[in-house]
Order: C-alpha cells, then sequence, then structure tokens
C-alpha cells in the first residue's frame, strides 16, 4: 500500500502540487468580501482545484509513458508498478467525482465556476490524450496548460464570489498565466530530444530550444503584471513586504532563465536548470497569495 502511495504521488507531480494550491486560492481572496463565501464551498472548490490538477499529471503520465522512458525514467515506472488497469480506474474515478463536485456548484447556482472547472477538465484529457494531443501539436501546444492550469482556477475562484470581469483581474491573470508558462516552458526544453524520438511537435521543435527559452525569459517578466492590482494598497506595510519578495523571486528565478538562455550546451543545461521549476512556483506563487490576504489586515 505503501509504495502503491508514492508512486501514485509520483505520477501526480506531488513535489510540483506542493506550490499549485496557490491557484485556485488567488481568485478567492482576490474576490474576497467578509463571509461572501461558505467555508464548504471554499474547501470543496479547492479540492476540486486540486483534483482537476491531478487527472491531469495522471492523464499526461499514462499516455506519456513511452516518451517517459527515455528520460523521465520513475514517472514510467510508476505507471508500471501501479498497473496500466489501475491507473485507469483511478483517472476514471477521479473524472467520475470531479464531474460530481461540478454538479454541486451548478446546483448551487455557480454557473460560470461549474463551466469553468468543466473546461479544466476537458482540457486537462485534450492536453495529453489522443485523439486531440495538444501537447504534440506545435503552436497549440502550451494552450491546455496556460490556460486550463494558470487562468481557469483564479477565474473559477473569482466567481464564486462576484460576478463582474474588472481590468485588474484580467491584468493579474494574464501576468500570473504568463509567468508560470514561462517556467514551463523550461520543461517543455528539457523533454526536446524525447518529444522528438516519440513524434510530438512542442514549442521547443517549432521555434528551436533557444529562442523558446528566450520566449520563457519573456514570459517570466510579463510576472511583473500581477503587482497591478495592488498599486492602491502601497500604504500597507506587510503588502510592501511580500510584494518585494515576490519581485525578488521573480526577477531571481528570470535571472536563472536568462542565464540558461546563454549556455552553451542548452540540451545538458536545460535538464539542470527543469530541476528548478518547483522552486520557482513556490517563490512566486505564495508571496503573490499572502500579499492578497495581507490587504485584509
Amino acid at each position: 500500500m505503501n509504495k502503491l502511495i508514492k508512486n501514485f504521488f509520483t505520477i501526480s507531480r506531488a513535489k510540483i502540487q506542493i506550490a499549485t494550491l496557490s491557484n485556485s486560492m488567488l481568485g478567492i481572496f482576490l474576490a474576497f468580501k467578509i463571509n461572501s463565501i461558505n467555508l464548504i464551498d471554499f474547501l470543496i472548490y479547492i479540492f476540486l482545484s486540486i483534483l482537476l490538477t491531478t487527472f491531469a499529471s495522471n492523464i499526461n503520465c499514462f499516455y506519456d509513458v513511452d516518451v517517459d522512458k527515455h528520460y523521465k525514467i520513475e514517472l514510467a515506472k510508476a505507471i508500471e508498478e501501479i498497473g496500466i488497469r489501475r491507473v485507469k480506474k483511478i483517472i476514471i474515478a477521479e473524472t467520475l467525482l470531479a464531474l460530481l463536485l461540478i454538479f454541486y456548484f451548478l446546483m448551487k447556482d455557480f454557473i460560470i465556476t461549474s463551466f469553468l472547472a468543466l473546461l479544466g477538465l476537458f482540457l486537462g484529457y485534450a492536453y495529453s490524450a489522443p485523439p486531440l494531443r495538444i501537447k504534440a501539436r506545435g503552436i497549440a501546444s502550451p494552450l491546455p496548460v496556460l490556460i486550463g492550469l494558470y487562468m481557469l482556477p483564479i477565474l473559477g475562484g473569482w466567481f464564486l464570489i462576484r460576478n463582474d470581469f474588472p481590468l485588474y483581474l484580467i491584468i493579474f491573470v494574464i501576468g500570473y498565466a504568463f509567468m508560470n508558462e514561462g517556467f514551463v516552458l523550461i520543461n517543455t526544453c528539457e523533454d526536446y530530444e524525447e518529444d522528438r524520438k516519440e513524434g510530438i511537435k512542442t514549442w521547443a521543435h517549432v521555434f528551436g530550444l533557444r529562442n523558446t527559452i528566450r520566449i520563457a525569459f519573456l514570459f517570466s517578466l510579463l510576472g511583473f503584471l500581477c503587482l497591478y492590482p495592488f498599486i492602491t494598497f502601497f500604504n500597507n506595510f506587510l503588502l510592501l513586504i511580500f510584494l518585494l519578495i515576490f519581485s525578488f523571486a521573480l526577477s531571481f528565478s528570470s535571472y536563472d532563465i536568462y542565464k540558461l538562455s546563454k549556455s552553451r550546451n542548452l540540451m545538458i543545461e536545460t535538464k539542470k536548470y527543469a530541476k528548478k521549476m518547483p522552486l520557482w512556483f513556490s517563490m512566486t506563487r505564495y508571496p503573490l497569495l499572502f500579499a492578497i490576504i495581507s490587504t485584509f489586515l
């Protein structure tokens, strides 16, 4: 049983998901008003967001097992040790549970949140699974992650509380999504050779490794757009501290990507730098979340 749980955590990308918790909470706290959300709804939404990310990770590992055998051996091994039939049952159970929770929000008249969650479920599947397998389709390959993982959870949380769609929310979501996608593109570059062998065409193959890393650097810098919603709160000392931490962490992460873009042997260096991705996520996401929370203090 312990081995099964360990393997499940492996194919669910548990190390990266430590930072994923913030995705669903950002939208809720951006929209937060006193007594505006039921605690049960709050907890169920966070669980649903984590479930959808886990589902997408499991689907990805399931359909990428042949790719992962080339380099990410621990992922392929985890799938094989759990067993193909058992992984299928896990994915079906996750799908049914996600649909049940989406139905719960629909019955409570959170129609937009329900639709966004359903779209997230579809994108999590379509990213890796045939016949769409969007991750292999060149220019379109980053879209399910950019939209499904970094935009929809924030918007879904927001619409649990509010029905408007202000400019500062749009700017924040764009900045946040592109910042995280910039980090993810390094992971895409890391898989360049393994994807090529399996006929998967990503941005790294469309634009080339070095240009894709340059794009990742520019995307990461767009994360500074996340600061826009806070410009009217600059008299809050605690907020300023968290925004400074975020700015430093984002600068540090972006500089890492910039250094990588100057490397001579990109095939080797991208695999080294991709290991920093969980750190980049945690360093940037949680200061943002704490900054939002500090505006209520």
